[in-house]
């Protein structure tokens, strides 16, 4: 099997177990809305931020484009109580193309005066003794040599030895995804990473291709005993989540557990959440803060599962549930293409 769990030493010294499903916070494809006692705009997101952040007690993920331009309140009050704390570069945000889990894509302008410099303000003023992870400013890794990247993401984290550095690669010389015989090739340069990180669309163009994807890039880190877990951002999903997890990688965020209600192992629209869990009397607000709830709680279940499937030693897809036995015929459509998973490597 390539599933597997592992530990990460943060440098604070905590100690990190994976596998981490991890819900992201972004302003991208949510409106904004007045705060009169700041008398300024901030994100609709900050709702879901005050309601969650004191009782999320694993990991969370925030942008630093978020940060910086305060479309978020005060966001650190809710680092101290997490396991891990995941400070993304804003690479999602600077984009103007959404990830999968969007359902309405309105035109949307980043802010282009947000650069490197503008990140490392957010950096230099995170506190120094929280679980944080920081990443690499990937948009501008975008269609450069991997050896650029490297070099790139490795003179900005010197900067920063405090923190977990996630490396995330970036598709090269304007292709749609990125190369796995580039990124193999190099595969020994990363070793100085703590978390090798590709974003899920642009992997393979099917979920099939995506999943050999990580398998050969878990693979190819096995055979250099490069032990860091690999990252899927805007993996997150009740279904696709442990498909990934059975190729190999260990991380997975994204935003998919604020746009939709987990329900019967399937990530579905919040109004039909309603109707089918809270009924159709219930409350907008009322909803969405039952409705988020109920989906951390179910990521803490499926994280269970995934470790309860490693530990069982060999392939239990029962653990699963409701999509069990479509979830065993993706792993086996994978295995014919990766002969290591059979192998048990």
């Amino acid at each position: 099997m390539l599933a597997r769990r592992s530990v990460l030493q943060h440098p604070q010294g905590a100690t990190i177990d994976m596998p981490r499903l991890v819900p992201s916070f972004s302003s991208k494809g949510f409106p904004f809305v007045e705060n009169k006692e700041l008398k300024r705009e901030i994100s609709e997101v900050n709702d879901a931020l005050e309601l969650t952040g004191p009782i999320i007690n694993d990991s969370i993920l925030i942008s630093a484009y978020d940060i910086s331009h305060k479309y978020l309140v005060r966001p650190e009050r809710f680092y101290g109580n997490k396991e891990l704390v995941i400070i993304d570069s804003g690479g999602y945000e600077l984009s103007v193309d959404f990830d999968s889990t969007e359902p309405k894509q309105d035109p949307y302008t980043p802010d282009k005066n947000y650069r490197l410099e503008s990140y490392k303000r957010v950096l230099s003023a995170l506190p120094k003794n929280r679980p944080i992870a920081i990443t690499n400013f990937d948009h501008e890794s975008i269609g450069k040599d991997i050896e650029i990247q490297i070099q790139s993401a490795q003179a900005l984290f010197n900067r920063y030895p405090e923190y977990l550095h996630d490396f995330i690669i970036r598709p090269s010389v304007h292709k749609r995804f990125v190369n796995l015989d580039e990124i193999i090739f190099s595969i020994e340069k990363m070793r100085r990473f703590h978390i090798i990180g590709v974003t899920e669309k642009e992997l393979g163009g099917t979920i099939l291709d995506k999943l050999v994807d990580i398998a050969n890039l878990r693979t190819a880190m096995n055979k250099k005993g490069i032990d860091g877990p690999i990252h899927v951002w805007g993996g997150l999903d009740p279904v696709t989540s442990p498909l990934y997890f059975f190729a190999g990688a260990e991380i997975f965020d994204g935003v998919s557990w604020l746009r939709y209600g987990y329900f019967s192992d399937a990530a579905i629209p919040r109004d039909s959440y309603t109707a089918l869990d809270l009924g159709i009397q219930t409350s907008w607000k009322k909803a969405q803060t039952i409705r988020l709830a109920k989906n951390l709680g179910y990521l803490d279940t499926l994280t269970l599962r995934m470790r309860q499937f490693v530990d069982k030693g060999k392939p239990d897809f029962s653990i699963f549930s409701t999509h069990h036995k479509a979830i065993e015929i993706a792993y086996n459509a994978l295995c014919t293409r990766v002969p290591e998973l059979k192998g048990g490597t």
